[in-house]
């Protein structure tokens, strides 16, 4: 037992002796440095490209909302003239049949003042406005 924790040890202290751990290292030139500055100026371009296409979208969108608070304020005032004229039209029917019933009533008044008058020298008259309410 304690041969093999010998030989255990042995191997835990010795194997990174015995594995080659192969570093091959990759030379960086002058060219793929180049590479990555043209990289980086293309990513940098393509992001000046897309915040100039979002600037032009946003400025869409604002001529947009523009021409939508016209179309509401028209609206409104195409509600608010309706609206005036609706009443303007129902004012003046309501005030025209005032006006045309009023001279009719008086004369139904003075119709019935003259029944009355007439059902005092007549009996059957005075019958008939009393069973018609009116006397």
């Amino acid at each position: 037992m304690k041969a093999i924790q010998r030989i255990f040890v042995f191997l835990l202290l010795f194997l990174p002796l015995f594995i080659k751990a192969e570093t091959k290292e990759i030379p960086f030139t002058l060219d793929d440095r180049d590479r990555i500055i043209r990289t980086e100026q293309k990513v940098e371009a393509i992001k000046a490209e897309m915040n100039a296409r979002f600037e032009g979208v946003d400025k869409r969108f604002e001529s947009i909302d523009k021409r939508f608070d016209q179309l509401f304020n028209f609206l409104w005032a195409i509600i608010g003239i309706f609206t005036t004229m609706m009443v303007s039209v129902f004012g003046f029917a309501f005030w025209d049949r005032k006006l045309s019933l009023a001279p009719l009533k008086r004369e139904d008044e003075k119709l019935k003042s003259v029944l009355m008058e007439y059902s005092r020298f007549q009996p059957k008259l005075a019958e008939i406005l009393r069973n018609a309410g009116m006397l």
